[in-house]
């Protein structure tokens, strides 16, 4: 039972988190690629490697929120509708993404976007292996926060 409860999380989990990580990686690399191609520096390329991924991973998230949310309310007026649509997809995705940016925006992931490509060539592959690196210790906390969330705010 309890592993059968695991697989159902765990496919949750990646049905989540899959489709965004795919964009904001796609968006990373084509970022960092076009920096690094332009200036040769590694610090030019984790910036916008790091700006590059928050763009694609939740401009997905957010995109996906708003249509959620907008079909929860659809009896409401207009203004209404709109209201609350924002309100309930600023309100999910703080909860469940606020603590995991936070660390890993700010101590995590530039740390190991600068620091791995340094010591694992070709360029591509130590960027790759330094934001995998982070997104471990960021998908933990996420994970934490959204079931946290459906506990206490879904219900």
């Amino acid at each position: 039972m309890v592993i059968r409860s695991l697989k159902t999380k765990h496919r949750e989990w990646l049905r989540r988190y899959i489709p965004a990580e795919i964009i904001g990686t796609t968006t990373a690399l084509l970022a960092a690629w076009i920096a690094f191609g332009q200036t040769d520096s590694y610090i030019a390329a984790a910036a916008a490697g790091w700006v590059g991924e928050g763009v694609g991973f939740f401009g997905c998230f957010i995109a996906s929120e708003l249509v959620t949310s907008h079909k929860r309310y659809d009896k409401y007026n207009f203004w209404k509708r709109m209201s609350l649509t924002i309100t309930a997809a600023s309100t999910n995705l703080l909860v469940e993404f606020l603590p995991a940016e936070i660390i890993d925006n700010f101590v995590i992931r530039p740390f190991v976007m600068y620091i791995a490509p340094i010591y694992i060539h070709p360029y591509a592959l130590g960027f790759l292996i330094g934001k995998f690196s982070a997104d471990i210790i960021f998908y933990i906390i996420a994970i934490t926060s959204y079931e946290t969330k459906k506990r206490r705010i879904d219900k």
